[in-house]
């Protein structure tokens, strides 16, 4: 199995990469009837080693489950073929699709509605989060936090406008922001509340200094929430594993 730059697999085989690309007219909600990997009809259950069936748990493919130390081995549920692949409902609905740009060699953006292009789960499996409730893949909150730097040239206002820019990028959903000492307070609580998934902030400066920083990372990650922004980057562990030190 091949892997990504971050050593995780692959979301998708060949088998699965190869049909989820094409057109994304009416068509492509036509149901299929039976599972292109294992070959069950809809409303069967997939075969445990089906390439296409999905975790309930978390909402990827289940080959991934089975790779990973953390999630090997537990309940993954039962996954029925429904006529329709997995998480591409979503891709589409948040407009997360890509193209293979032949000059480029590589695999850019785009729309829905581009010829040729397929679902971006890679963008969907970073940038969304699975609702095992409601089974499917909704967009990550996020709540923005800044503070007051002594001698900045830049305002907040300046600063806020260019974090929500960065979210709309990135397909985060702001529900709401802070500012300062209290501020970082209610950004943690919101995570910590359930009411977000992730504190952006708009440089690594504007988090803290020194031991702040990490201090401020680790209260997000044990309220089961992640710190990110334009030039902010934290590794699975928790550590800051990149950051720009120059302002917006």
């Amino acid at each position: 199995m091949s892997a990504t730059p971050a050593g995780r697999p692959e979301a998708r085989t060949e088998l699965v990469r190869a049909s989820g690309a094409g057109r994304t007219d009416s068509m492509e909600e036509l149901l299929r009837g039976t599972c292109p990997a294992c070959e069950v009809a809809i409303g069967d259950a997939h075969r445990d080693d089906c390439d296409v069936a999905e975790c309930l748990a978390t909402g990827r493919k289940r080959m991934w489950c089975r790779a990973q130390p953390d999630t090997a081995g537990h309940d993954c549920g039962r996954a029925d073929w429904t006529g329709r692949w997995p998480a591409h409902r979503e891709c589409r609905e948040f407009g997360w699709h890509v193209r293979w740009d032949t000059e480029a060699r590589r695999f850019v953006r785009c729309g829905p509605d581009v010829e040729g292009s397929g679902p971006d789960l890679s963008r969907l499996y970073e940038h969304a989060r699975w609702d095992q409730a409601a089974r499917r893949w909704v967009r990550r909150r996020a709540v923005l936090f800044s503070r007051a730097i002594r001698g900045d040239r830049a305002t907040l206002e300046e600063l806020t406008k260019a974090a929500q820019h960065w979210c709309a990028e990135q397909g985060y959903e702001v529900v709401g922001e802070h500012v300062g000492a209290r501020g970082w307070r209610e950004a943690v609580a919101d995570v910590d509340e359930g009411k977000a998934d992730v504190v952006v902030v708009p440089s690594v400066e504007r988090l803290g200094f020194g031991k702040r920083v990490f201090e401020r990372v680790a209260a997000v990650r044990r309220a089961g929430g992640d710190v990110a922004g334009p030039g902010v980057r934290v590794g699975a562990d928790g550590r800051l594993v990149a950051g720009s030190t120059g302002e917006m």
